[in-house]
């Protein structure tokens, strides 16, 4: 059984994972497990299962946890790194927002992340974080026709004529703070987006994940990268980072 683990920010990047990881690998075909850990500054640390979803001609597992905040997703991974390894997860992988820092200080957190204790430093891309650019409601905010399902009123000209920009033409991740905007939205029709967890699961179900891989994944640099990770373990390929992959990228 082939074995991937996510470290993300918080509830709302694990309602987000969960989905995307299934419409990658597909649904009969995975196991995922979603944890919950808290704790750890002045008070013990400790996790617990949020949720879980069992296939029973599961050839994927994945195990899904949100560690509080975006300061503890390379932490949580430092710590569990040697147990998820001997445990058979071939692919480790963070997800954090770049919010509230400024996509100038991008390169610096990402050199940042890429940092490893000297225990890891001989070991083959043991694990692997994406920045979120600049929140993941950015990559809500992109898929753009999920709010007609919200409410028909919501067309791109309604949104611009009231709050002066047009989801469905502007560059999302030119929006500083894209989970306020969707917030906004909604509140155009009497509704709030507060990121309650049913909330998050709502918003969630109502994007178009064919038009994401496909499409929206292309807009948005740090989305495709995610894809392509979780894709590269779908077909059994060495985990490669996406930091050595825009080094690559960069030399073309």
């Amino acid at each position: 059984m082939k074995k991937i683990a996510f470290f993300v920010e918080g509830q709302t990047e694990q309602v987000f994972i969960n989905r995307l990881v299934k419409e990658i690998i597909g649904y009969g075909n995975l196991t995922v497990l979603l944890k919950k850990i808290s704790g750890g500054t002045n008070a013990p640390k400790r996790e617990f299962v949020r949720n879980y979803s069992i296939s029973l001609k599961s050839e994927y597992t994945a195990l899904i946890y949100d560690c509080g905040s975006d300061n503890r997703v390379k932490s949580e991974i430092l710590d569990n790194i040697n147990s998820l390894r001997e445990a058979g997860y071939t692919c480790v992988v963070g997800l954090r927002d770049l919010y509230p820092l400024s996509i100038e200080e991008l390169p610096r957190l990402e050199q940042g992340l890429k940092f490893l204790p000297y225990p890891l430093k001989k070991k083959d891309c043991p694990f692997d974080i994406v920045v979120a650019v600049r929140e993941v409601e950015t990559w809500f905010l992109a898929e753009s026709s999920h709010f007609l399902k919200v409410d028909r009123k919501l067309t791109g000209r309604f949104i611009e004529k009231h709050l002066g920009f047009n989801p469905d033409t502007v560059n999302p991740i030119s929006r500083e703070h894209p989970s306020e905007d969707i917030n906004k939205i909604y509140k155009l029709i009497g509704r709030s987006y507060t990121k309650k967890y049913w909330q998050v699961e709502k918003l969630v179900n109502r994007l178009d994940f064919n038009k994401i891989i496909k499409d929206i994944r292309f807009r948005t640099p740090s989305l495709n990268e995610l894809i392509q990770t979780i894709e590269q373990f779908k077909n059994g390929e060495l985990q490669e980072s996406v930091i050595l992959r825009k080094e690559k990228s960069s030399l073309k």
